[in-house]
């Protein structure tokens, strides 16, 4: 066979070698796409439910603070009340 032949034969094979090996990672795309769009949608969800948490937890907070004040404001006026009788 001819040298040129034969080196024209050998970039062939190369070539398809390559066009394989290049849809071969093309076939990996959508497996990998679709895994990152459910971690995403998974961390969206986090992200919500951590949203909700926080609003209860401030909910919570403004209710202690409300039970804060009135119980400042009992312990003052039961002072008060007691303050004139000494």
């Amino acid at each position: 066979m001819e040298p040129e032949l034969e080196t024209f034969r050998d970039n062939v094979d190369s070539w398809i070698k390559q066009i394989r090996r290049e849809f071969t990672e093309f076939a990996d795309i959508p497996s990998i796409l679709n895994e990152n769009t459910d971690n995403i949608q998974h961390n969206y969800e986090l992200i919500y439910e951590l949203k909700d948490e926080i609003e209860e937890l401030k909910q919570e907070i403004n209710a202690l603070k409300l039970i804060q004040i009135i119980s400042l404001k009992q312990k003052m006026n039961q002072k008060a009340e007691e303050q004139p009788q000494a």
